[in-house]
């Protein structure tokens, strides 16, 4: 099992209750597999469901099809981000 940092922002960190969580991975798992999971594992991470919640793995975006690497340090998780 790895260790690792997963933060939320903005609006999810107020819908999930908390800024950090350490999870424990067993890898291989995509993202979209590690929100199934923190959705378990947290007590409102249903919010990690919610269409268009985006996410990143050592800050570079990633989708929910992309692989957690062995070397990860933190995931992030924010909800969609809007621009003018």
């Amino acid at each position: 099992m790895l260790r690792v940092r997963v933060v939320f922002f903005a609006s999810l960190k107020e819908s999930i209750g908390q800024s950090e969580y350490i999870a424990e991975l067993a890898l291989p798992l995509s993202i979209g597999e590690l929100k199934q999971q923190l959705a378990h594992e947290l007590d409102r991470g249903q919010a990690l469901l919610v269409k268009g919640i985006q996410s990143s793995i050592d800050f570079e975006f990633a989708r929910d099809t992309d692989i957690v690497p062995e070397s990860v340090n933190e995931v992030a998780f924010f909800p969609p981000v809007t621009g003018g």
